[in-house]
């Protein structure tokens, strides 16, 4: 049986970090032909986000998980696949996250019932802007 968990809300959430903390937060590309960018620049390309599942996603993908994320195209050249910190691990170590699959090379599963929408992504963003993940 799937729980019937809808996102908390603002005040509500445990993570302690919000997006509006991070947004002048520069990352420093993985690959030298970038440009650093700001949270609030990959934000604004939508390659960086968090939602919800339904709770039919949440039951067709097993009980656990509650957010899609998407960490696109733009956000690549952020992270090297070969660091010393993988995304996936990073996320995981967030306060709050419980669990993290890796779906494909931009979408992850996490489970994480008590954080908010700006909550788990700013646990990705934060991940981002980790030097670990570059080296």
């Amino acid at each position: 049986m799937v729980d019937s968990w809808t996102p908390p809300q603002r005040g509500n959430c445990t993570y302690t970090v919000h997006l509006e903390h991070l947004f002048e937060v520069v990352l420093p590309p993985a690959h030298p032909d970038l440009e650093p960018m700001t949270v609030a620049e990959l934000l604004d390309t939508g390659d960086l986000k968090a939602d919800p599942l339904t709770e039919a996603d949440r039951k067709r993908g097993g009980t656990g998980y509650h957010w899609s994320l998407w960490v696109g195209d733009a956000a690549r050249g952020y992270y090297d696949d070969h660091a010393s910190l993988q995304l996936d691990v990073g996320i995981l170590a967030a306060p709050g996250v419980e669990r993290v699959e890796w779906l494909d090379r931009e979408e992850f599963v996490a489970g994480a019932p008590t954080l908010c929408v700006d909550g788990m992504t700013a646990v990705v963003a934060n991940v981002l802007a980790d030097p670990r993940v570059r080296v």
